[in-house]
């Protein structure tokens, strides 16, 4: 898609920001379903991170998997302890350190809006053909080791 004159066949293929472009729609989507359940695509996120963790998460942990700035994960943090659904508690050895653990409730929550995303996830993967669902799982499991572990270019080389 060229957003100039530029012919597109001439434009580079931009595949990061075409791949942003796909999960902020399909986040928002997400997000409309879950504020009809009144919940937020932000307490989602937490919550998911959090019970499939299956152990207390720092602050910094919960940042870097939510992609959330630390800021705005401690306001959000604390507004979800006020709602029951997560304690935060000090570290017994550095008092710095906050461990964030899901409350019976909010392992409830997750329990309820589990099926919900696994809804939305289904509407978009559902239109993909049984090989491209599993070619999908690939590449992205392809994508993800080279963002985690990048390789020197060849020009770097």
């Amino acid at each position: 898609m060229a957003l100039d004159n530029t012919p597109a066949a001439e434009e580079p293929e931009l595949a990061p920001f075409r791949l942003n472009r796909l999960m902020a729609a399909w986040n928002n989507r997400l997000e409309d379903t879950l504020a009809a359940s009144g919940a937020s695509f932000a307490q989602w996120r937490v919550v998911m991170v959090a019970a499939r963790a299956g152990r207390p998460l720092s602050i910094i942990e919960l940042a870097a998997w939510t992609l959330v700035p630390h800021s705005t994960l401690s306001r959000q943090l604390a507004a979800m302890e006020r709602e029951g659904l997560l304690t935060r508690v000090r570290h017994r050895l550095d008092g710095r350190a906050v461990a964030v653990s899901l409350t019976p409730q909010g392992r409830a929550r997750y329990r309820e809006w589990l099926p919900l995303a696994l809804s939305e996830a289904e509407a978009v993967l559902g239109t993909l053909t049984t090989d491209d669902r599993a070619a999908f799982g690939r590449m992205l499991r392809l994508l993800e080791s080279a963002v985690e572990h990048p390789q020197p270019s060849a020009s770097m080389a």
